[in-house]
């Protein structure tokens, strides 16, 4: 049995459609304490993206607000989707409560320049059984035989993460609270992020090698330990250099490379 299996016994035999429950009660149905995570990043608690998250969503339920605050967080039951919302809307007015429901926190396509993209998931870093994020250090695995130096964003900890998707052509986004921070363009979109951006080669490290991958993991690791979510957008096209370049002539963004 997984440390947080009894959660999900709990929440299967209570089999209420709201349950708004502690976090010392839910350590107390564990018996044991809740990560330092738990009680710090709205991410530990997104629906997805953590193998945790299973506990609650086989039991029927999903997280629909946590109030870090009050230290409670508010559990609805996937066939009650139109309380879920309702109860969302109610809490945010009358507490500090974060949403982070899938079904209203964010939009599922989203139009730029002219073209619409749609949501594929969150990049979130793969993270231990207790909360916490597995870090590892790339660089040091590389045999530097030529004494290659460090690149500007190859030095220091990294994290992995993956995506399901397919291995289309297309353009990418990066969104932050609707916020485009990153723009790039693939022909194989599984293939660029599962093998270039979440998971960093150790020669990508040193100069001459892939930066921006290595730039860009940093990005993920840096805004989930903020407690931000960023949201991967998709428009899949055979002609992403050209429409790529559009949305570049059109968009600043904090971390494409003419802009940093």
């Amino acid at each position: 049995m997984g440390i947080y299996d009894p959660l999900n016994c709990y929440l299967s035999e209570l089999g209420q459609d709201i349950v708004r429950i502690t976090f010392s009660e839910i350590e107390k149905v564990l018996n044991c304490s809740l990560p330092y995570s738990a009680y710090t990043y709205n991410e530990w608690w997104a629906n997805g993206g953590h193998s945790h998250a299973s506990v609650w969503l086989d039991a029927g339920y999903k997280v629909v607000s946590v109030d870090f605050s009050e230290k409670v967080v508010t559990f609805v039951k996937n066939s009650a989707v139109k309380m879920e919302k309702a109860v969302a809307r109610k809490l945010t007015k009358t507490t500090s409560v974060l949403p982070v429901s899938d079904i209203f926190a964010r939009d599922d396509t989203m139009t730029v320049c002219g073209y619409k993209f749609s949501y594929l998931q969150d990049l979130i870093p793969d993270c231990n059984a207790d909360g916490n994020i597995r870090k590892y250090y790339p660089q040091n695995k590389y045999i530097n035989k030529k004494g290659l130096t460090l690149s500007h964003y190859g030095d220091g900890v990294f994290c992995c993460f993956r995506i399901e998707a397919g291995n289309w052509p297309g353009v990418y986004l990066w969104v932050v609270e609707g916020n485009v921070i990153y723009i790039g363009e693939t022909s194989a979109l599984r293939r660029r992020f599962n093998e270039g951006y979440g998971n960093i080669s150790p020669r990508n490290c040193y100069v001459g090698g892939q930066s921006t991958n290595c730039k860009m993991n940093k990005v993920v690791l840096d805004h989930f330990e903020r407690g931000k979510r960023i949201s991967l957008y998709f428009y899949k096209t055979k002609d992403y250099k050209r429409v790529e370049l559009e949305l570049l002539n059109h968009i600043c963004t904090p971390y494409n490379k003419k802009n940093n």
